[in-house]
């Protein structure tokens, strides 16, 4: 049913004067109607938008009242009183919800709603007409729009000028400005393909079934901001007329007709002069945010910095926005872009950093250039931490140059940069420069590193100032740390050769006869593929990718018994050597896993190892005892460099504690493994001694008097000391109540950082070495990088950059993902 409030004056004339005979008083009321009244200005001031919502009404030539154009109440308005009061009452104005169905009065389309705002269908009776009709629908159109072509034909505005004309069947653009005419927009339609199918069409549209930029009954456009400074017009639907067999008379059926890019109307509609004037708002590209976002992309996948003066790139971005100058940024642009944004995201962290009170333990691993035969190494220094919330965050914070060749002339001419000076490479100078920049001098555990990082002469130098600047707890006993898939790296390879020979012919061989035809092959993908065995990539190490075919091999045999595909010998020693490599495998999966594991898993995994070779070399194959005898005596140099770091984790854990370290090194070791233990236990004392003297202060640093030197007049230095081992003493107890309490039982899904977290209050001291203990890497580099041949790699195009920049994309991209 037809709304019979929707009169063509919405709101009637509410002017009134009043007269006083005794004080000659006069009121004065400025007001026509809702939309065209003429709104009053004051001489001296600027005038508020909140009188688009009133009426001002006068007494003696000043405001005194306004008036709510919605529900006519009338509220004190004088020039000490202010405005805020009026914005108040249009926020709870009871009158705007049915305003809001009036609104659509001041547009360009005349419009009733029929069934409150429901679609109109043929079957509802049209009651009451508009007295408009196409005519003065038309009246109110921009006279650039007369034309009969604009109805084929959407106009395209650039900050609010007429610039060109989309054809609505082709979409193909046409320019359009106001000194070209419209005779070339005529002759297109002469010749528009698409057109053609359409020119024919006829029939009853409504508004249920809306109209597209095809329909053949399209009126004039109403200009509707599009992306940016880009206007673009939608269609709006004419009234349509339809007739039935009785009555050939027309009928007007009205519509509502709002732009396409708007909601319908409802109570919480704008303004009414914004509603008037939102046709030529224009929206500003914010060009900084969009550079950011480019500049986030850039550094996340690893695309070059020259991809914006690509000549694909830039049409494709003009094609998006014609506004938009994609020449205007180049490769030197984008590289400051990502330097800012490297500097944003660091200030962010070194905050995190700064607000944890823990230490923090450092690996240290060698990165090169993708391609040829680099000749410059890159050292990549990384955090590990549990916060104060007891979780593990691992973040690279350092990426600079380990090893430069002098005379890489080729490099200075190609890359267009001298070689970095000798003061800015190595290990020394790049961990000691990520140490005063994220200010962890007090706040160091350990240093995990591969081989030529832990054996540069560097490196040994470093660790000798940092412990005699008593940066180290327990003197660095915990600081040069091995990484052990390094270490097993080396193991395999040193027996290289012997593992080639017993059964490197005999896997060649096996694999050449089952890929010879296409049956072979089809049969030995079929056994692969029921092993679900990942598939090492083409650039693995050479001992993953013969373990990969070992498992294939075995698993064959076993599969398919009648094929003899070797002798029963050759496989009890593929089966030796296989069971070896899949041990150093798995532990390698396990300790270089992007989850970063906590530091107790790392006994029971290199325990694994000991335990296989101890197995394999009681074998009665001579070959098969000797290699694995010289893969002990690598592996027992690492056990002796290694075993308090790896045992001291395991005696945090609260399922385990020092009887199970205990057992493991009794039955392996006999009465060598008092030594061991000993030297296991004063450790843990030692640290917990240390911690008892910094657990109570900020950032859990150390006392000033033992970083500086002491001054020699200070008289209450043996008394201090004494109150510090006093106190030492007397929180002793705690680690024994910790060692002599019960195991907690071992489940699969034990979490040992949310137990220390509730029982942090119970044992305050030991809580604090555990966060800072658990944190420890075991391994520098992360499973994907662990099992190539090259290592961690940074793309081509990007080693041509300065070491300052590739910093930036590779600490960026560490910390976005």
């Amino acid at each position: 049913m037809l709304c019979a409030g929707m009169e063509h004056h919405i709101i009637q004339q509410a002017g009134e004067h009043e007269e006083e005979e005794e004080d000659g008083m006069r009121a004065e009321v400025a007001f026509e109607g809702l939309h065209s009244h003429n709104t009053f200005r004051y001489k001296h001031k600027k005038r508020s938008k909140v009188w688009e919502e009133y009426k001002p009404v006068f007494l003696n030539g000043k405001v005194q009242f306004a008036e709510c154009l919605y529900c006519h109440s009338r509220m004190s308005c004088k020039d000490s009183n202010g405005t805020s009061h009026l914005w108040r009452h249009q926020k709870i104005c009871p009158g705007k919800e049915d305003a809001a169905f009036r609104r659509l009065k001041d547009s360009y389309f005349p419009c009733v709603l029929v069934n409150q705002g429901e679609p109109v269908t043929p079957s509802d009776p049209v009651n009451q007409i508009i007295s408009e009709t196409l005519d003065d629908v038309n009246s109110v159109i921009p006279n650039r729009f007369k034309s009969k072509v604009w109805r084929e034909f959407s106009p395209i505005y650039v900050e609010g000028k007429l610039q060109a004309a989309d054809c609505v069947h082709c979409r193909k653009r046409l320019s359009a400005n106001k000194f070209g005419g419209r005779s070339h927009l005529s002759r297109h339609l002469l010749t528009c393909q698409a057109r053609r199918g359409y020119s024919n069409q006829k029939g009853t549209v409504y508004p249920s079934s809306a109209p597209n930029l095809k329909s053949i009954g399209q009126d004039e456009l109403s200009p509707a901001l599009a992306n940016g400074k880009v206007q673009i017009a939608e269609d709006s639907s004419k009234l349509f007329r339809s007739s039935s067999s009785a009555d050939t008379s027309p009928i007007v059926r009205p519509i509502q007709v709002v732009p396409a890019h708007q909601p319908l109307p409802s109570q919480d509609f704008p303004s009414l002069k914004k509603q008037r004037t939102s046709f030529t708002t224009t929206t500003k590209v914010d060009q900084g945010t969009a550079y950011q976002e480019l500049a986030r992309m850039i550094v996340s996948h690893g695309y070059p910095l020259s991809i914006v003066e690509h000549e694909e790139m830039r049409r494709f971005v003009k094609n998006l926005n014609p506004m938009v100058h994609a020449d205007a940024v180049s490769h030197n642009d984008m590289e400051g872009h990502c330097c800012a944004l490297f500097q944003k995201e660091k200030a962010k962290l070194n905050d995190q950093l700064t607000l944890s009170s823990r230490r923090v333990s450092l690996s240290a691993s060698i990165w090169t250039p993708d391609g040829a035969e680099p000749t410059v190494n890159y050292l990549c220094l990384t955090a590990h931490f549990i916060d104060n919330n007891w979780k593990v965050h691992r973040m690279i914070i350092k990426f600079g140059i380990f090893r430069s060749s002098p005379t890489d002339v080729e490099r200075m001419i190609h890359y267009k940069m001298a070689c970095v000076p000798e003061f800015e490479c190595g290990a020394y100078n790049v961990i000691w420069d990520a140490i005063r920049d994220w200010n962890l001098d007090q706040k160091l555990l350990s240093l995990t590193s591969v081989g030529e990082v832990r054996n540069d002469v560097s490196s040994l130098k470093l660790k000798e100032t940092l412990v005699e600047k008593k940066c180290l707890p327990i003197r660095g006993k915990l600081y040069n740390v091995a990484c052990v898939d390094d270490v097993l790296n080396t193991i395999v390879s040193k027996v290289q050769q012997n593992i080639i020979h017993l059964v490197g012919d005999m896997v060649t061989e096996f694999f050449v006869a089952h890929t010879s035809s296409s049956l072979n092959q089809q049969q030995l993908m079929e056994v692969i593929s029921q092993m679900s065995l990942k598939c090492p990539q083409e650039d693995a190490k050479w001992w993953h990718k013969l373990y990969f075919r070992l498992e294939v091999f075995l698993y064959f045999s076993k599969s398919f018994p009648s094929e003899e595909v070797a002798s029963p010998e050759d496989v009890i020693v593929a089966e030796s050597i296989c069971k070896i490599l899949r041990t150093f495998y798995r532990v390698i999966e396990v300790i270089s896993t992007s989850s970063s594991p906590t530091a107790n898993m790392y006994f029971n995994e290199i325990w694994k190892v000991r335990t296989v070779l101890q197995e394999e070399a009681s074998t009665e194959h001579a070959e098969i005892i000797a290699m694995v005898t010289e893969m002990q005596e690598t592996f027992n140099e690492y056990w002796q460099n290694s075993y308090l770091w790896l045992c001291i984790p395991v005696i945090i854990d609260p399922r385990f504690k020092f009887s199970f370290i205990e057992f493991r090194l009794k039955r392996a070791f006999g009465l060598q493994s008092a030594s061991y233990l000993s030297d296991i236990r004063e450790t843990l004392q030692e640290l917990f001694n240390e911690y008892c003297s910094s657990v109570d202060q900020p950032n859990g640093r150390v006392p000033k008097s033992e970083v500086f030197d002491i001054d020699d007049s200070d008289s209450f230095e043996d008394w201090d000391q004494h109150l510090n081992e006093q106190a030492c003493r007397q929180k002793s107890t705690e680690l024994d109540n910790y060692l002599e309490e019960g195991l907690v039982p071992r489940k699969d899904d034990f979490d040992i950082l949310n137990w220390w977290m509730c029982h942090a209050t119970k044992y305050p001291t030991l809580a604090a070495i555990v966060q800072d203990i658990l944190a420890m890497p075991a391994s520098a580099v992360q499973s994907e990088a662990a099992f190539t041949s090259s290592g961690p790699v940074i793309p081509k195009h990007h080693s041509m950059l300065s070491i300052k920049t590739i910093e930036a994309l590779v600490c960026t991209r560490d910390w976005t993902r």
